[in-house]
């Protein structure tokens, strides 16, 4: 499947602002599931970029933005051909889950048995993890259990939860979006023995046009499998990867530092294509176009502004992140 990505963010102050240091995650890699066949980050004001990868091997763009400014706007466009052969099913039906031989304890995996910022031991994920079914048999039938106890405890629901909302608190809440699934389904996994990470991507399904996180597991020689908690699923071409890390903390789309007193808003809007061929002009993307305006845009997330809380001018203060949600599960 051709798609094309337009994924737009725009930071509002009140007062002008400096000193901004921003990394932004947003280009899609090159590999087994899917050929990245463009990318164009554009930033207004115009900033220059530098490319680096970050200790997952994500493609990291970071810029800095020294003069003042009252608005900032994020412009990322890709064009990604996904081709992903075989289904995630049936490389783990001929895997069996044995978590004590030494193929699940791998030195790439083992990292990804850790507790990780986002997705960190509580008594009510403690409690969790003890609650879940027996995990005897082929990965797939361990998965299948797995991803069933995550959506038997969580609904989905949206502005309940935030970027930075722990897997712990989701599980109180019983509610959340695609990225809560996604971590409390990594908490099983690690409560289990088995390795399991976060990917950050897009999705496009009819009437999910959006930012979406799903997640890995470790299928010993059958290498890294995808999996989709939020939708009982598993990926196929209509899943974009971004980026992977041991959770969203990890693989935010953009974060960063600015310097000022302001009041700060966000608003994100995403929209993914099937096309049929890579269109001419296709990172033409002017200010004309911009997504909040336009009725075509399926996903539009603000946030409120933050507080001031008195801040000398002198302090920086951190930019506000995007949560990761789709439409409903």
């Amino acid at each position: 499947m051709l798609l094309r990505v337009l994924h737009e963010t725009k930071f509002s102050y009140t007062e002008p602002v400096s000193e901004t240091v921003f990394e932004v995650r947003m280009a899609p890699p090159t590999d087994e599931d899917q050929t990245n066949l463009g990318y164009h980050l554009r930033t207004l004001p115009v900033a220059p970029v530098t490319i680096y990868r970050d200790g997952f091997g994500n493609r990291v763009d970071l810029f800095n933005t020294l003069t003042p400014y009252r608005e900032l706007v994020i412009r990322a466009t890709s064009i990604v051909r996904v081709h992903r052969a075989e289904l995630a099913m049936a490389r783990l039906e001929r895997v069996r889950f044995d978590p004590d031989h030494d193929d699940f304890r791998t030195a790439s995996a083992i990292e990804y048995l850790l507790p990780s910022p986002l997705v960190a031991r509580t008594p009510e994920l403690d409690e969790f993890v003890a609650g879940l079914p027996d995990c005897q048999g082929s990965m797939a039938e361990v998965v299948a259990r797995l991803m069933a106890a995550v959506r038997s405890r969580l609904a989905y629901e949206k502005k309940v939860t935030t970027a930075r909302t722990p897997v712990g608190e989701a599980l109180r809440l019983g509610r959340g979006v695609c990225q809560d699934f996604s971590h409390l389904f990594l908490a099983a996994c690690r409560g289990i023995g088995l390795p399991a990470r976060y990917v950050s991507g897009y999705i496009h399904l009819p009437g999910e046009v959006a930012t979406h996180a799903w997640c890995q597991v470790w299928a010993g020689r059958a290498g890294w499998v995808e999996v989709d908690p939020t939708h009982d699923t598993y990926p196929a071409n209509d899943h974009v990867k971004i980026a992977i890390g041991r959770d969203y903390s990890d693989v935010p789309p953009n974060q960063g530092l600015w310097k000022g007193r302001a009041s700060e808003k966000i608003s994100v809007s995403v929209k993914v294509d099937a096309i049929e061929r890579i269109p001419a002009g296709w990172d033409d993307w002017s200010i004309a176009e911009a997504p909040w305006s336009s009725g075509a845009w399926l996903q539009a997330q603000r946030q409120g502004p933050r507080a001031r809380g008195g801040l000398p001018a002198s302090s920086f203060r951190q930019q506000q992140g995007q949560q990761q949600q789709t439409g409903e599960g």
